[in-house]
């Protein structure tokens, strides 16, 4: 009787063994196919932070007071913030604006990382 217990235990564990050799071979070729890719949204992280800043920087202007020193004071502060932002996502970004009086400001932003330089030069009106 003890001899039958012992050849269940060694066919249980030699079956389990194989099963999972089994799995483990089948997971080798099925596992590229069953990765989902996300490269492509974080390839797009650059793109997403330049259009951000783009759409920012033109609310800036249009929420500012209509006087100069305003105007200056808040896009002074902005450009620190978003130089500073995007030195620490590890891109490179040049953002420069001119005011031309009485209500027009004109920016040109270069945005360089390791993958893709972006550039826009763009005007807006303040209301």
């Amino acid at each position: 009787m003890l001899n039958l217990s012992s050849e269940k235990a060694q066919f249980f564990i030699l079956t389990t063994v194989v099963i999972v050799g089994v799995f483990y071979t089948l997971s080798k070729y099925i596992n590229p196919y069953a990765f989902i890719d996300t490269s492509k949204a974080a390839f797009g992280s650059e793109t997403f932070f330049f259009d951000n800043v783009k759409e920012k920087a033109i609310k800036t202007v249009e929420i500012s007071p209509q006087d100069e020193g305003n105007l200056t004071a808040n896009l002074h502060e902005y450009k620190q913030f978003v130089e500073k932002m995007a030195s620490e996502k590890g891109y490179s970004l040049n953002f420069d604006y001119e005011i031309n009086y009485p209500n027009d400001v004109t920016f040109h932003m270069i945005l360089t990382s390791e993958r893709m330089t972006l550039r826009a030069d763009f005007s807006i009106i303040q209301p």
